[in-house]
């Protein structure tokens, strides 16, 4: 075998004046073959020309380009780097919660040093698109086989698709129960797939955003914390491999047959989660004329395999490319340049030739073998927009002619319309480039323009009349703001007559709730699809100060102290007076929130017509900033003061989850770290805040010490309150390691007798121990912690005497 491996030094992520290397998340390899993005926990995006990468004599030819370009507009780590089929388009998202679209500057003007860095840029990259609907930190981008679609997925449980030319949203679907790790499109663009740390592995029908197929059998014991899920479809589109899967203990990747969506194949060798799996973009045939698949494994085991279809055991294992996990992988065009990179910081480029792989398939071999499952060849969407030829799928050169590529007229680029709101702020609205498809002919063969979990879609449109169903837009006159713009701008911190606006306008899974309000006439009360179109009216004898919508209810808080639900197709579901008015209102699934002027909490169960337990008030001096229900139906509040609270319905009162002030000083608190639990994404948006108050110190001796056990200590019951295991763990860990290394002993006994329970039954006792916390025993628990705990000597007298303890109970 003659496989050609590299992982060159220079190719790193790293800020200035620093030797270590960053995190590297993600990476994607242009179309073309010359120029490979990769983004990390820096925030940045940096493009690389591939040719130094792939041939050690031209890295080190004097003046040979490897650096081209570096993307700074994120502000946080950037977890998914896509390139579109065409070439013309770089998709990226982050945990700062936004997807953006970058294109090239073909004038060349924008090159030259990097703002704020000593880097130059040789190719200037700049942000075509702001796509900003995520509400949580997006894990993973896809575009479709035309570049018709764009998927994007996050932490906020949301798979969102838009459209590939005008980027305007499509489709919002709630789409799981956990986090969503992963997104992939069918090669026919029939469908797409998403993956979750809910175990479920969903097919959705790009028709009508509706569900085709759960899948749960390969991930019923599969580990929830694993960073990516990413999954690929086989290029025929037969097949969708799925990563993070289990076949009874082993870690597997499993593969899962078109139509039947079930798995009777697994990919077996890993020692632990797969995280990513990549399907080469071409079809191979073989020496005995067979078509071969060829499939790509990166794993936390800091291994990739790669698979030939036809043999049953990998083609290759490179277990010493890195010193971490696998992050993410991507295939060149041309089918046979495999790179790869690691949480490790490093990047690896396998190359391999026609004697491992085979020779290519033509694209009509192809296009014949996908015919079988109603394939229909598109046009790229971007190539329609500009019809100046592409560089050659399998090029590799230095340098690219996507320069070349004609970019619209800058007349023709944006033509945007700008309003001023109540408060003196802009409002630009961009209108659609010309000859680009609306959001609605994107779906040409949708019945219902708009559809989230199929609810709007379980019977037929046809044959009856909507009311109100009219097209509906808003006048360059009137003015619209968000609802987060109304909540802070109009809504101050003690403010008990709101702001009204003429108009508000704010996305839910369901579609866009358009509110009108008016001084002489009733307000009117909208769901709009995608594009405008009046799905159901209901009018109010109030105007309406705030909305908010999931996938199950559409609420409007009204200023005579009024709140409206309404059911997903516009009946009323309830029509409440309350004592006071509603000044926010946040929703997640069947849980509505609702903050009143008096600052107090609100919860119900909209599906079961109840109010939840657990009124609560909040301070009166400060701002709200954010507000959101967790999926466990927790609400979260973010202040201007520096802390996050999160509702303790037991308590009827608030637990503060995360303090801007302990995080400012606690040694453990990690400000870079990426999102990819609750609680420490609450401590990212905390961290964000103004840090005037946060840097009040003392001079105490022990004021950093204990300002990191009680950081730990939130973190801890934060976990508890959101219902994250896997947080809990590592707090209590690292907990038990801090008290461990300082020999504090008398609040180490404290934790470990905690877990350990009553040790002796007593009849006249009444024990209220809970053996149980966050799914996990608390006896298995204190188990793992005494191993954390045993590697330091300062305890090691209370950690025997302990561990005898627990071996007795536990016998």
């Amino acid at each position: 075998m003659t496989v050609q491996i590299t992982v060159p030094d220079w190719v790193v992520h790293r800020a200035d004046n620093q030797t270590k290397r960053s995190t590297v998340y993600t990476l994607s390899v242009h179309p073309d073959g010359t120029r490979l993005a990769t983004g990390g926990l820096d925030t940045k995006i940096r493009i690389w020309a591939t040719t130094p990468i792939l041939d050690a004599e031209a890295s080190e030819e004097e003046g040979s380009p490897k650096l081209l370009s570096t993307l700074a507009r994120h502000t946080g780590a950037v977890l998914a780097v896509r390139w579109s089929h065409s070439g013309r388009y770089l998709a990226s998202g982050s945990d700062d919660t936004v997807c953006f679209i970058w294109d090239l500057d073909a004038s060349g003007m924008g090159g030259g040093m990097v703002f704020g860095s000593s880097e130059t840029n040789l190719e200037n990259w700049r942000p075509y698109k702001r796509l900003p609907a995520h509400e949580s930190d997006v894990t993973d981008i896809a575009w479709s086989e035309s570049d018709t679609y764009l998927g994007t997925v996050g932490l906020d449980s949301l798979a969102i698709v838009w459209s590939g030319s005008t980027f305007e949203r499509l489709r919002s679907i709630r789409a799981h129960q956990g986090f969503i790790k992963s997104i992939s499109f069918d090669p026919t663009e029939q469908f797409f797939a998403t993956g979750s740390d809910d175990r479920k592995l969903k097919i959705w029908r790009t028709s009508d955003g509706g569900l085709e197929a759960c899948v749960t059998a390969p991930f019923t014991s599969s580990p929830s914390s694993t960073f990516f899920h990413r999954s690929s479809w086989t290029p025929d589109g037969a097949n969708l491999i799925a990563s993070n899967a289990m076949n009874g203990p082993v870690f597997v990747a499993s593969v899962i047959k078109r139509l039947a969506w079930t798995s009777d194949v697994s990919l077996v060798g890993h020692e632990n989660a797969v995280t990513v799996a990549a399907c080469s973009p071409r079809l191979f045939r073989g020496t005995n004329n067979s078509v071969n698949t060829i499939v790509a494994l990166g794993s936390l085991d800091q291994s990739v395999s790669v698979w030939l279809t036809s043999c049953p055991r990998p083609l290759l294992v490179a277990r010493d490319l890195f010193e971490r996990g696998v992050m993410d992988l991507s295939w060149s065009s041309d089918g046979y340049t495999l790179f790869a990179c690691s949480s490790d910081g490093q990047v690896a480029s396998i190359v391999f030739t026609s004697e491992e792989l085979g020779t290519v398939l033509r694209d009509e071999e192809v296009v014949s073998l996908r015919k079988a499952f109603g394939y229909v060849p598109k046009v790229s969407t971007t190539q329609q927009m500009d019809s100046t030829p592409l560089p050659a799928r399998t090029s590799i050169q230095a340098r690219s002619a996507l320069a070349a590529v004609k970019p619209p007229a800058p007349g023709e680029r944006l033509k945007q319309e700008i309003t001023l709101n109540a408060h003196g702020k802009r409002r630009i609205r961009p209108t659609l480039l010309a000859g680009e498809a609306t959001p609605a002919e994107a779906f040409t063969n949708s019945n219902d323009t708009r559809n989230t979990n199929a609810v709007l879609s379980m019977f037929p449109v046809s044959g009856g009349r909507t009311l109100g169903g009219e097209k509906r837009t808003a006048s360059a006159s009137e003015t619209m703001m968000t609802l987060d713009e109304i909540s802070t701008a109009s809504t101050p911190a003690h403010s008990i007559s709101p702001v009204i606006q003429s108009i508000l306008r704010e996305s839910c899974e369901l579609g866009i709730i358009d509110i009108r309000n008016a001084t002489d006439a009733p307000c009117e009360i909208a769901l709009l699809n995608s594009a405008d179109e009046v799905q159901w009216v209901d009018f109010a004898e109030s105007p309406c100060i705030c909305v908010a919508g999931s996938n199950q209810v559409v609420a409007v808080a009204l200023l005579n102290g009024g709140l409206i639900w309404y059911a997903p197709r516009g009946p009323r579901l309830c029509s409440l007076m309350l004592g006071e008015r509603m000044i926010r209102l946040a929703s997640m699934g069947n849980i509505l929130a609702a903050v009143s002027t008096s600052r107090h909490m609100y919860r119900w169960d909209v599906i079961q017509q109840k109010a939840l337990p657990g009124l609560a008030q909040l301070p009166q001096d400060v701002d709200i900033l954010r507000f959101y229900v967790h999926t466990n139906g927790v609400p979260i509040v973010i202040l201007s003061s520096g802390e996050a609270l999160g509702l303790d319905p037991d308590k009827k009162a608030f637990r503060v989850v995360a303090s801007r002030w302990l995080l400012y000083h606690s040694s453990v608190s990690d400000p870079q770290g990426t999102a990819w639990e609750p609680v420490k994404r609450i401590e990212v948006q905390v961290n964000e805040l103004p840090t005037s108050t946060a840097k009040m110190v003392s001079s105490h001796s022990d004021f950093k010490q204990a300002a990191t056990l009680r950081h730990l200590e939130m973190r801890m019951t934060a976990a508890e309150l959101l219902e994250s295991a896997s947080e809990y763990r590592q707090a209590i860990h690292a907990l038990a390691r801090q008290l461990a290394e300082q020999g504090i002993r008398n609040q180490a006994e404290e934790l470990l007798r905690s877990l350990l329970g009553p040790i002796y039954f007593k009849p006249d006792v009444r024990t209220e121990w809970n053996p149980i916390i966050c799914g996990m025993a608390k006896r298995e628990l204190l188990s793992s912690i005494l191993t954390v705990m045993s590697a330091h000597r300062a305890l090691a007298e209370l950690v025997q005497h302990v561990q005898t303890l627990l071996d007795a109970v536990m016998s």
